[in-house]
């Protein structure tokens, strides 16, 4: 069952860490995409999730395979792990290490790939 998203997306807006009793109960990398990262990057990977408007810069678009292209897996990994600003990359985009495992951040960049092939 998805959780509703209003509850992330005030927990992201506020900056505040994401505690483990609100993550979901991941059985899959889509489950974890649409609870953890729909709200700013859209359920379809677009970039255009419901807070994205007010974001800068504005997230990601994974079904842009040339942009895409240029990310490496440990890089996608490393942002999602660390957050966008522990590589270079966006403050806004939060750290996950500390509630996802190894394992579900790796599920988590194989699924971003699989937005983009879904696209062409």
């Amino acid at each position: 069952m998805i959780r509703p998203i209003v509850i992330l997306f005030g927990v992201l807006t506020a900056g505040a860490l994401l505690h483990p009793e609100v993550l979901p109960a991941a059985d899959s990398a889509s489950v974890m995409f649409l609870e953890l990262c729909s709200t700013c990057h859209g359920a379809e990977g677009k970039g255009d999730g419901p807070s994205a408007s007010g974001l800068f810069p504005k997230p990601a678009n994974f079904t842009d395979c040339a942009v895409m292209k240029k990310e490496s897996d440990e890089t996608l990994f490393k942002i999602i792990s660390g957050g966008g600003q522990g590589v270079g990359r966006s403050t806004v985009m939060p750290a996950w290490g500390g509630v996802l495992s190894e394992q579900q951040i790796r599920e988590l960049v194989k699924y971003v790939r699989s937005l983009c092939k879904k696209s062409v």
